[in-house]
């Protein structure tokens, strides 16, 4: 079995006042390593204290103990076949080989608990429901969660039924799965005008009784447009956002709803502090219609997913991610240096440089961050092998390569990681 949540906080807590009470820099550094090296030593420990146990146990009690034993043994021999933990010292956020954000404890305990099959399943959904509607600021409004963004947009064809859905040419953007927005409407009489720049108000005269979707590309912002008196509603479809204000410069469910769009389309993950899944904000009756249609069964996240996006909806400590971007610039400047002063004492480290260029949310995108880099160049290997070599070792790192050097960059991994980082160059030769 895992350590469960609660005791590895309490651990964190217990060092973390050990630090508070210490003047020196560098002594919390080491309290933080020596830390980190025990919450990976404890099944190792745990073993080996259950091998003294073995030795004094009766016969009729050693088959017991035997079992347990074996138990910690399958605890120590992590899966990395399928999990394999990394490091994100790319520079962009939502990488595709991964964000290397973990999900706060408060919001995976409440998905365990569904997942562990022993919870009352009665009327589960419609608490889940209840629970999500009240965190929807705005009075009038629901929220819904679906499995992935994908099944979140295609949950949009519903609202087809009485309306006709309308999308601006400009507006057709390629999702986070890869698929083109417009044909993740499947079965969607979707019309589309005006061209594919800017959108002009009139490259919507004459539409009237019609739903109309306006996406974040990552480039502009999503703008609400005046349909003066058209019976005109808009859904506001962004891959990058927070449910509530919580990440300065990137968009909101809540902003956006205030804005006047009467439904948002957001895509769960490390920007909302929770899992991957769709999420839908906004009017109650648009929700309401979607949840209601026979279509909606196919689309419906788990309990379990619904259950952590709650969590994630009412976590009292800022996401994973949130506290990333407010690290301080100073703290990852000194953080850069001390990390360089190890690793130019490398044998294999040919020279190693320190930037300042930003890191960001996803590539091309507008949400940029203040950061430091190393820039590395090994003495035998080309930078594209280098990182061939570190996203193979265990935990994987994530890098980033410009011109002949290996790029680390420092945003977006916690500086309780800076050692692992440190060591997984050093043994990466």
């Amino acid at each position: 079995m895992r350590l469960p949540p609660w005791a590895i906080e309490a651990i964190r807590n217990g060092v973390a006042d050990v630090a508070r009470k210490a003047s020196d820099a560098e002594t919390i550094s080491k309290v933080k390593e020596q830390a980190a090296e025990l919450l990976r030593d404890l099944p190792e420990n745990a073993s080996r204290g259950l091998d003294s146990i073995v030795k004094t146990a009766t016969d009729t009690a050693r088959g017991a103990v035997d079992q347990g034993r074996q138990t910690v043994l399958r605890w120590t021999e992590r899966q990395t076949d399928l999990t394999v933990p990394c490091q994100n010292a790319s520079g962009e956020l939502l990488s595709k080989q991964g964000s290397g954000v973990p999900i706060s404890d408060h919001v995976l305990q409440v998905g365990c608990d569904i997942l562990r099959g022993d919870c009352v399943d009665l009327e589960l959904r419609d608490r889940l429901n209840q629970s999500l509607a009240r965190m929807a600021d705005l009075e009038g409004h629901q929220v819904a969660v679906a499995h992935n963004f994908d099944a979140a947009i295609a949950a949009l064809g519903i609202l087809a039924n009485n309306r006709s859905m309308v999308m601006h040419r400009s507006q057709a953007i390629r999702l986070p799965s890869g698929m083109p927005l417009p044909d993740a409407l499947p079965g969607v009489s979707l019309k589309q005008c005006g061209g594919v720049q800017a959108i002009e108000t009139d490259d919507f005269d004459g539409i009237d009784n019609a739903c109309v979707l306006l996406a974040d590309n990552g480039v502009q912002p999503i703008s609400p447009i005046d349909f003066g008196r058209a019976d005109v509603m808009t859904v506001a479809i962004t891959p990058v956002a927070t449910i509530k204000d919580s990440i300065a410069g990137v968009p909101s469910a809540q902003s956006l709803l205030q804005s006047g769009v009467d439904l948002v389309v957001l895509a769960g993950g490390p920007i909302t502090g929770g899992v991957a899944a769709g999420i839908l904000v906004g009017d109650k009756t648009l929700v309401d219609s979607i949840r209601r249609d026979q279509r909606w069964k196919a689309l419906v996240a788990s309990p379990a997913t619904a259950a952590m996006t709650l969590a994630a909806m009412t976590d009292p400590e800022p996401s994973p991610v949130s506290a990333l971007v407010q690290t301080a610039e100073e703290n990852l400047r000194s953080r850069a240096e001390r990390m360089a002063m190890r690793l130019t004492a490398d044998e294999s480290v040919a020279a190693c440089q320190i930037t300042d260029q930003p890191a960001c949310l996803v590539t091309g995108g507008r949400w940029n961050f203040p950061s430091r880099q190393l820039r590395l160049r090994h003495k035998t290997l080309s930078p594209e092998a280098w990182a061939a070599r570190l996203i193979k070792q265990n935990p994987a790192m994530i890098t980033s390569v410009i011109g002949d050097q290996l790029v680390i960059d420092l945003r977006w991994i916690a500086a309780s990681r800076d050692g692992e980082v440190a060591d997984t160059i050093e043994t990466c030769q």
